[in-house]
This record gives C-alpha cells, structure tokens and sequence, in this order.
C-alpha cells in the first residue's frame, strides 16, 4: 500500500451513520404497524375462526315406503311447494277409495233414516189429528143421541102412562119403547167411537216412541260417520305425505336417497337450504363479551373473495357457554383444575348483497367495540 493511501482517512463514520439510519427506519416502520396493530385491538374484538351458517333442514319422510321419484338433484334451486320426493302411494290409494266408498253409504243411510223419520213423523200427526177429529165428533154425536134418549124416554113414560089411562093404544108404546132402545143403542155406539178414536191416539203416542228410536239411530250413523271422515282425514294425510314437498324456497345441499330405495319413516331423504338466509356464528371468548353489545356493528370478510368485505351486527348473543352444549361434560373429578377460557356463540346477520355466500365458509370477523 502506498503512503497516500496510508494517509486517506478511514469511512467507517459513514457505515455506522447508514446503519443506524436502516435500524431508525425498521424501527419507524416496526413501530406504526405495532401502533396500527394496538389500536385495532383496542377498538375492534377479532375473530379468525368463524363460520357462515344457515339453517340446515333437513327433510324426512313421514311416512315408509318406496321411492318412485327424485325430481331434484343437489345443487338445484327449489321454490317452496316443487315435490322434490315421491313414494309409493298405490295401496293408501287404495284404502282412501274404500273409505269415501263407506262414507258415501253412510251417508246415503242418514238421507234415507231422514226420510223414513219424517214420513214416519207425518203418519204419527195425521193419525193424531184424525182421532183428535173422531172424539170431537163423536163426543158431540154422543150428546146429541143422549139428547134425544133423554127426550125417547121422557115420551115412553108419557106413552104408558096414558096407555093406562086408555087413552093411546098398546102400539104407540112400543113405538116410544123401540125409538128409546134405538137411541141408547145409537149412545153406545157413540161411546165406543170415542173409546176407539182415543185409543188410536194412544197408538199414535206409541208410535212416536218409535220415532224417537230412529232419533237414536240418527245419533250412532253421525257417530259412525264422523269416525268414517276422520278415517278418511287421516288417510288423505297420509296420502298427501307419500309427496314430500320444499317447505322453502332453498337450494338442495345433498340428497340421501335413490329412485327404488325403501325409506322408513322418519328416514332423513335429503338437506335444504335458503341462500338468502345466512349469518356468521362466531365463538368469542367470554372475556371479550363485555366490549360489545347486541346491535354493535361488525366487518365480516370471507376467505374465499378476499378483496370483499361485508358489514353486519350483532343480533344474539349465547345464554350459555359452548361447552355446556357438548356431547362429553367435563365434571372433574379428579379435582385438578386447568382454567380454559370459554368461547359464548354470537349471531351476526349480514347487510347487503350476500351471493355466494355458502354455509360452512370460513370468515374472519371484527367486532366495533362500544366501551
């Protein structure tokens, strides 16, 4: 090395001034994100691990028996009311034919006992007026023969009194005698009328008797026929039933069964959904619960489109802690305690355009704090 280069002064100022100023700007920068990171915090509750959620149905068969038809397939868009599942209905058919056949007699029974009742009815009041018309007549009858029997006598008595006076001859006697015995015979008739005509009442009383029993009748065929219709309700239930509609307007998620497979009642067929009505379910740690509130606003982003965001509230808030759900409690008995903060399930509905948003999605959720 020659003398100049000896003489040169050393740079070693000006590296250590560049690091400094490199490590100053780290710093700078390390500091606005930590200060950016802080502040977040303290203003927002985050979430990493939510989910959106729907209302999962899950549509099952209300009664057994073969599938003859799947008319949907999963993916597909359904308007409440389509018949997504048909099963075999021949014998219910069968079975509802025969009991609208027994009601139909049935009630062809209760027309004709209605009618049969009420010409009945008409007999018994046209019997009972007509002996009612007999006794008037013949009551005035008899009277009127008793009239004249009272009179026959009062001239038969005159007739022999002056047949022992001479003065009228034996034959006028027995003209008063014979029109006396006339008239009492013409009484007696008169009587027998009346004491016939009441006993055609009395017929006429029982007869009504008779009447009362097809009332009886009348009771047990309505009893029988409301038995018969609710058969026939039930029927036609469970008929409607073999037709498994869309109680929704939803999209099929997954379908658990094929055309020719035998179902149980009860047996799950297939799952529903309706896109339009989904939220976030997000588990927040209980000592995050008390920065917020139900109505406080929340930014929702999706996983699966990264540059949207979507913005929604709290409406529910868990009464309980997701572990007192949870298949396996944990009662510790052993007595040794580890204290594990527990998560409380929160509801978040969504504002705004929600297409493709899908159940099961993963989203990630900052909760605008109130305090």
């Amino acid at each position: 090395m020659s003398d100049e280069a000896r003489k040169l002064p050393p740079r070693r100022p000006f590296a250590r001034f560049l690091r400094y100023a490199v490590l100053l700007t780290v710093i700078a920068v390390a500091g606005y994100f930590i200060q950016d990171w802080v502040v977040q915090r303290q203003q927002n509750v985050f979430v990493i691990d939510s989910r959106i959620a729907s209302d999962m149905i899950n549509v099952s068969a209300q009664e057994g028996g073969l599938v003859t038809d799947l008319a949907v397939a999963t993916g597909d868009s359904v308007k409440r009311g389509t018949i997504m599942v048909r099963l075999d209905a021949r014998a219910l058919s069968q079975q509802v034919d025969e009991t609208r056949a027994s009601l139909t007699r049935l009630r062809a029974e209760r027309v004709q006992l209605d009618a049969e009742q009420e010409l009945e009815i008409a007999r018994i009041e046209a019997s009972e007026e007509t002996g009612r018309a007999r006794i008037s007549v013949s009551a005035a009858r008899r009277k009127s023969v008793e009239a004249l029997l009272e009179q026959a006598k009062r001239e038969r008595k005159r007739a022999e009194d002056l047949h022992r006076r001479k003065v009228i001859a034996a034959q006028a006697v027995d003209d008063a005698r014979a029109a006396e015995a006339d008239l009492s015979a013409r009484v007696l008739e008169a009587r027998a009328e009346i004491v016939e005509a009441e006993s055609e009442l009395r017929r006429a009383a029982a007869e009504r008797k008779k009447a009362g029993v097809m009332e009886q009748r009348k009771a047990a065929l309505d009893a029988e026929l409301k038995a018969v219709q609710a058969r026939l309700d039930q029927l036609e239930t469970r008929l409607a039933d073999r037709d498994v509609p869309a109680i929704i307007d939803g999209v099929v998620d997954q379908t658990f069964v094929e055309i020719g497979e035998y179902v149980r009642p009860g047996q799950r067929l297939l799952m529903i959904h309706n896109p339009d009505n989904v939220w976030v379910a997000a588990n927040i740690k209980e000592t995050e619960l008390a920065r917020f509130t139900v109505g406080s606003r929340a930014t929702v982003t999706v996983d699966a489109y990264p540059g949207r965001k979507f913005e929604g509230a709290i409406t529910w808030i868990a009464p309980a802690a997701s572990s007192q759900f949870a298949l396996l409690p944990n009662p510790n008995p052993s007595g040794n305690f580890t204290k594990v903060t527990q998560r409380v399930p929160v509801r978040i509905d969504l504002q705004g355009d929600r297409t493709g948003l899908r159940p099961g999605m993963m989203v990630e959720v900052a909760i605008h704090v109130d305090r």
